[in-house]
């Protein structure tokens, strides 16, 4: 299984952190994902091409958005 690598960027192109300790929640399509020790998220090649909605909660309170239009590479 391979995994694509992606990082959630501020306004300003800053990378926004989303490992534990600094994300309250991560959540696609609204369900929560467990934060781990990585600061971007991989996401697998088994996920079915679509739009995946993604929501941040950073430990500051700073909500993010994004939409991942995503085309599996294999």
């Amino acid at each position: 299984m391979n995994h694509t690598e992606f990082e959630l960027l501020d306004g300003d192109g800053v990378r926004i952190s989303l490992k534990v300790g600094a994300v309250t929640y991560i959540k696609k399509n609204g369900v929560n994902l467990t934060p781990d020790d990585q600061e971007t998220l991989w996401f697998s090649d088994d996920n079915v091409a679509g739009q995946y909605n993604f929501e941040v909660k950073t430990t500051a309170g700073t909500v993010y958005t994004a939409v991942l239009d995503w085309v599996p590479t294999v």
